[in-house]
């Protein structure tokens, strides 16, 4: 007969599962830091004005993982950490975009071959024909 699969399934009680899938608190994805850390917008990324609803008054800010702290020793902990030197190592290469994707691939294979052109000659066959005649008759 097999298992009721009336209820619960594979991920029910899975609390790891379920966090990754939360989109409540979800942080930006890298291309979108990629673009706050080039040189002429770090700044601007990096200093904010003071907002109650941030943790630590949204003062301190790691613009590389997008994400705040409460105090500059969580700051500081965080620059040194694993996750941190991770994502600063992944933002010295731009990320794969949406427009990289939807360029031709030149990989030396024509898969299909470019219609040659036809060569258009001004002179009319008729003439020619008759005038390699009259030359050969003569």
């Amino acid at each position: 007969m097999g298992r009721y699969k009336g209820f619960g399934g594979t991920h029910t009680k899975n609390k790891q599962y379920k966090k990754a899938r939360k989109t409540a608190r979800r942080g930006k994805d890298i291309d979108q830091v990629w673009d706050d850390v080039q040189p002429d917008k770090i700044e601007k990324a990096s200093k904010h004005d003071i907002d109650p609803e941030l943790p630590g008054l949204g003062q301190f800010y790691c613009v590389h993982c997008a994400k705040y702290f409460v105090a500059q020793s969580d700051l500081d902990t965080h620059l040194t950490g694993k996750k941190h030197k991770r994502r600063v190592k992944d933002l010295k290469v731009k990320p794969y975009t949406v427009e990289d994707s939807q360029l031709p691939i030149d990989n030396g294979k024509k898969l299909r071959p470019t219609p040659t052109p036809m060569i258009e000659d001004n002179t009319d066959i008729s003439t020619t024909s008759t005038a390699a005649a009259a030359s050969t008759s003569v």
